[in-house]
């Protein structure tokens, strides 16, 4: 019965958290003992909650026995006692309120993950839950910045390969997969001598000539992984007066 008990704590708890967004970004940003303990944590409140709720349905069965013993020419003169039958009744060994108790763990686990309202955000939802979780991590607070003000982010890569645009979407709860959607303006690289910024491509200027709006700009979107990306900052085009920004003799000035 023990094994059993905390058989389906371990699983309601991972399946919760694996499944339940808010929940997902905790589990993913917690490592070694932490994820065990996360996941007990919410095994141990399923668990919880079907104890309360078995409980509940015993006192219904109490409240139940005694209105009908009360009134035997209602219910007839027979001794009801459906509380104790159902204390000692057993299913494969296994008390009955204990399988009922893990029943309702699973079917609570089961609703808070997939069925709640609060499981299913739309748009606006997500965007909000993302912009409060991200407070504490300056990478996401950032991207999600951009993307909710429209600001444009200069994003250096490992390669030393810069792009500066739109972040259009983002994920951070996929592991090594997360990654970045970005609408580039201009990219280039960093000159190794000077430092200066080497533009090969205006995507903005291929947008204005042939009059694309955001969504045909989709087209060239670029996905970025996370763990390649260096440096991350806001780009004001003011930074084109304050810096060196050249473009590259032998490229072109079109995508």
């Amino acid at each position: 019965m023990g094994t059993a008990i905390f058989m389906v704590m371990m699983v309601c708890g991972y399946w919760y958290s694996s499944h339940d967004l808010t929940t997902r970004f905790k589990f993913k940003r917690s490592f070694g003992w932490d994820v065990y303990f996360l996941v007990a944590l919410y095994g141990c409140i399923f668990v919880l909650q079907g104890m309360f709720a078995t409980a509940i349905l015993w006192l219904c069965l109490l409240i139940s026995s005694t209105v009908m013993n009360a009134l035997p020419g209602a219910f007839g003169p027979e001794y009801h006692h459906w509380h104790m039958s159902f204390m000692n009744w057993t299913f494969l060994g296994i008390q009955g309120p204990v399988v009922v108790m893990l029943a309702f763990a699973v079917f609570f686990c089961l609703w808070r993950s997939n069925w709640a309202p609060s499981a299913r955000l739309d748009t606006g939802g997500r965007r909000e839950l993302y912009k409060h979780l991200s407070r504490a991590n300056g990478v996401e607070g950032l991207i999600y910045q951009c993307m909710e003000s429209g600001d444009l982010a200069w994003i250096t890569l490992t390669s030393q390969r810069i792009y500066i645009g739109m972040v259009h979407t983002a994920t951070f709860d996929t592991g090594e997969a997360n990654n970045i959607v970005l609408i580039p303006m201009l990219s280039g690289y960093r000159d190794r001598t000077t430092l200066d910024l080497r533009v090969e491509h205006n995507y903005s200027a291929w947008y204005e000539s042939h009059d694309l709006d955001i969504d045909a700009a989709l087209n060239f979107r670029k996905v970025i992984m996370l763990s390649q990306i260096e440096s991350l900052s806001l780009f004001h085009p003011a930074q084109v007066m304050a810096m060196g920004i050249h473009k590259a003799q032998d490229a072109h000035s079109e995508a």
